[in-house]
């Protein structure tokens, strides 16, 4: 339908949906404040004289507490909407790391890592996921949603690029006070160009599909069967984010193996490149494909990337760049594959519902995994078993998504076939796929 054709009401529509589409990148953007964080691994354990792996600690309680708080959060949005909630969450983020930049003690700073947690709740991936996914019901959703998602690997390639600079410059203290910053900067940026929440189910305009609204009563049916569903998918995303831990201390691992500041930003620029390229494949990939051959092909990349790395650390470095290529576009799971799994499992009305629990679980296995990568870096002097061990990790997290996945289509299709109860009807583009 070309642009002269639609009503008012139509292009105000598409107005709003393509401003909460920016809005949800710039959103998307914090997410890379981890890998900002990976720069202060060292430096940090040096600066309150401790151990990596007591360092890391804070990040764990940084991580915990944004996975505890995306109930909250969710109620948050619904009774404020989603500008409030990201431009508060931005501001106690970026309060909390000022806070940290100037701790005495190591105590201190863990207790600020908790509250900057409550903020990273409400400033990035739910906020952000569930502006498109309430936007985008038709056919290109996850193509549109792997654009999206290059929000974070854009920010991860500015930190690479920019963060060795800071580092020299202002050291622990200035790097904690840019991380404060880019919170803040990107959460005010994502409530200017959010214009209006997502409409609800129900209230689409004609130019996208309709789904009728459920009950009360309805809704409970809608959950009906899918607890172990949810059990499966959260425990798969804990699994494969331990190994997406490495995103997170890459600089680190770097820094470990005798590289300056400036080549190990180059390495994480050329990694966040890669998952800028990678993540709208995966979208396209998905909407033209379907799951299965999604799933298949990350099986392969999962096999090869991060282990790969881990091997190019013992033959040389020869083949690093092409590893490290590989290990970016099987980590960009958390950026597309999650909310697709989600969406796809459970459908439009039960994805906030579903992918809370997912991103519980993934936020849960970072916020464990990074410790435990720097507790191996502490017993072995290197992260090359921290990085066979994710890669395990990440391939049986996988195999327990998919099989999530084809629980939920299963359950989901039984549901609907009951029409006339006032079950939600499947949208057109959420037709279960025969690939599945």
């Amino acid at each position: 339908m070309s642009s002269a054709t639609l009503s008012p009401a139509q292009q105000l529509y598409r107005r709003h949906r393509a401003m909460s589409t920016v809005a949800a990148f710039f959103a998307i953007m914090t997410s890379s404040v981890p890998v900002a964080m990976g720069f202060l691994v060292i430096p940090g354990a040096a600066h309150f004289g401790v151990s990596t792996g007591q360092f890391l600690i804070y990040f764990t309680l940084f991580l915990i507490t944004a996975a505890l708080m995306f109930s909250v959060t969710g109620r948050a949005i619904n009774r404020f909407g989603v500008r409030a909630v990201l431009i508060t969450s931005g501001l106690i983020s970026c309060l909390a790391g000022v806070a940290m930049a100037f701790s005495p003690n190591i105590y201190v700073f863990y207790a600020f890592a908790f509250v900057m947690g409550i903020g990273a709740a409400g400033n990035n991936l739910l906020p952000a996921k569930s502006l498109i996914i309430g936007w985008h019901i038709h056919k290109r959703r996850g193509t549109v949603l792997g654009f999206v998602a290059t929000g974070g690997a854009f920010g991860g390639m500015l930190i690479g690029f920019i963060f060795p600079s800071i580092m020299e410059a202002g050291g622990f203290v200035g790097g904690l006070l840019a991380i404060a910053g880019m919170a803040f900067i990107c959460s005010v940026l994502s409530g200017i160009f959010l214009a209006k929440n997502p409409p609800r189910a129900g209230e689409e305009n004609a130019d996208d599909a309709h789904v009728e609204t459920a009950t009360k009563s309805d809704r409970k049916a809608l959950i009906k069967g899918f607890g172990f569903i949810i059990v499966l998918l959260a425990v798969g995303s804990f699994l494969f984010s331990l190994e997406g831990a490495f995103g997170t201390v890459q600089a680190a691992v770097y820094s470990s193996l005798g590289f300056d500041l400036a080549t190990a930003g180059l390495m994480i620029s050329f990694y966040s490149l890669c998952g800028i390229v990678a993540k709208p494949l995966l979208g396209i990939m998905h909407d033209k494909l379907g799951m299965k051959p999604l799933f298949v092909a990350l099986t392969a990349l999962f096999v090869l990337g991060l282990p790969g790395v881990a091997l190019s650390t013992q033959l040389g470095w020869d083949f690093t760049f092409l590893f490290l290529a590989i290990a970016a576009i099987s980590l960009s799971i958390p950026g597309v594959i999650i909310p697709l799994v989600a969406v796809n499992a459970a459908g439009r009305e039960r994805f906030p519902t579903i992918y809370g629990f997912m991103l519980t679980g993934s936020y849960i296995g970072t916020g464990i995994g990074v410790p435990v990568w720097g507790v191996i870096y502490d017993v072995t002097g290197s992260f090359t078993g921290a990085m066979y061990a994710g890669g395990i990790a990440g391939l049986i997290g996988l195999s327990l998504a998919y099989i999530g996945l084809r629980r939920g289509m299963r359950v989901r299709g039984a549901n609907l076939e009951v029409s006339t109860t006032g079950i939600v009807l499947p949208e057109p583009d959420e037709e279960l796929s025969p690939t599945i």
